[in-house]
């Protein structure tokens, strides 16, 4: 690990925070251009010296990411292992004067992987089971600056093939990438899209179609028989580690109980989910909402909030009262609540549109997509286009056959 030195005129550099005290601990530095650097991060305790940078450009990023903010990335890398080698770049804007007042425009958490025998390895940005969304955090100023100065360094440093997993297709991030891509001359290969469900403040009068909305209504009035039936969500008055184990125990009970995914069935994901829960109630990141019988939890949902936009990761349900549909009446009660609410304009469901939970309820869209970026590599250029072209191949049998099945 090469470790940055500062001279002492620069030790006497103004500072917002102790840990500013300690020099930038990076593996290496990259001068792309004239404008930016790439300081690559491998060890946590290395990261840590990045924090006050860090968490500067999560309150004001150009599309927010709880998943790649300190609360959750910082322990998911120390509680889970991801597959491959992980690599955190933090792309700087250079500053003439002093390194000290150098600006973070991007971070960009890359892990080593390859998909199998004839597949080229390449590395993506991170994603696992409970990191669901990969958008990188960049700057509101430029941002496709900042990209582009991650794809030049990409280039620069060998790496023959990215992948970008779960990255948003609209909006302002997929304006910066665009932008990227042309300044830099690169062509991304789309080898995937999906469209997750959404709520948003701009069509909250959406409601669920007549007739799903009254079986809908049916099953809460047939579960409200049953006993004192609550919608509840987590405020300041109860008990956080109480809701914690609540939410693990009805997870355990059900399907993935039985099949051993259960958060409380791994010691890691249960330090991570009680470390990243804290750690979000205390910044105000964290939803709780809860639908209850007789005070005990029949339905549950976990979202993770950053800037105006909060993310669904995690929900749950007590499979004894699924005829009611508790899940259902959970996620009609919590659309209502985001419509009566200021906080957030929206929520994303983390989760297919055609999910048979999201069909049954009224919801906008939100486009992701994967994509393949060669960079400056012949291998990589020509694997992208067999990719390409055998998926097309695909397409075209499949099309095939169903109009013969016809």
């Amino acid at each position: 690990m090469v470790v940055a030195r500062v001279s002492d005129s620069l030790r006497s550099a103004s500072i917002e925070s102790p840990l500013e005290s300690y020099p930038r601990a990076y593996r290496e530095r990259t001068e792309v251009d004239s404008e930016y650097a790439v300081e690559t991060v491998e060890s946590l305790a290395a990261l840590v010296s990045y924090l006050p940078h860090w968490k500067r450009l999560s309150k004001d990023c150009l599309v927010p990411n709880p998943f790649y903010e300190p609360f959750f990335l910082l322990p998911a890398l120390q509680k889970t292992r991801p597959a491959g080698r992980v690599l955190v770049a933090f792309v700087f804007k250079k500053s003439s004067q002093c390194p000290l007042t150098e600006e973070l425009a991007g971070i960009f958490p890359i892990e080593r992987r390859s998909n199998g025998i004839l597949s080229l390895p390449r590395w993506r940005l991170l994603t696992t089971s409970l990191i669901l969304r990969s958008v990188p955090l960049l700057t509101n100023q430029r941002p496709e600056c900042a990209l582009s100065a991650f794809l030049k360094w990409s280039a620069k440093s060998g790496i023959g093939l990215l992948e970008f997993d779960r990255v948003l297709a609209e909006g302002p991030f997929q304006h910066a990438l665009v932008n990227a891509f042309t300044a830099c001359g690169r062509l991304p290969y789309v080898t995937g899209q999906s469209v997750n469900a959404t709520l948003t403040r701009k069509n909250h009068a959406t409601r669920p179609s007549g007739k799903a909305l009254r079986e809908i209504n049916r099953k809460h009035r047939r579960l409200e028989e049953l006993g004192d039936l609550q919608f509840r969500s987590l405020s300041e008055t109860e008990s956080l580690s109480e809701w914690q184990r609540w939410f693990l125990e009805l997870e355990a009970s059900g399907w993935k109980g039985r099949r051993g995914t259960a958060m409380m069935q791994s010691d890691r994901e249960r330090e991570l989910f009680m470390t990243v829960t804290r750690q979000a109630w205390a910044r105000k990141k964290l939803q709780m909402f809860g639908l209850f019988l007789d005070d005990r939890p029949v339905a549950m949902k976990c979202n993770l909030c950053s800037g105006r936009e909060g993310l669904a990761w995690k929900i749950t349900y007590d499979e004894n009262f699924s005829k009611f549909s508790p899940g259902l009446i959970l996620e009609l009660e919590h659309k209502m609540h985001f419509e009566q609410q200021s906080d957030l304009d929206r929520i994303d469901f983390c989760a297919r549109a055609d999910h048979p939970l999201c069909q049954r309820t009224a919801h906008e869209q939100l486009c992701l997509q994967r994509l393949l970026i060669p960079c400056d590599s012949l291998v990589s250029e020509l694997y992208c286009s067999a990719v390409s072209f055998l998926r097309r191949i695909k397409r075209h049998f499949r099309s095939c056959r169903s109009k013969s099945e016809e």
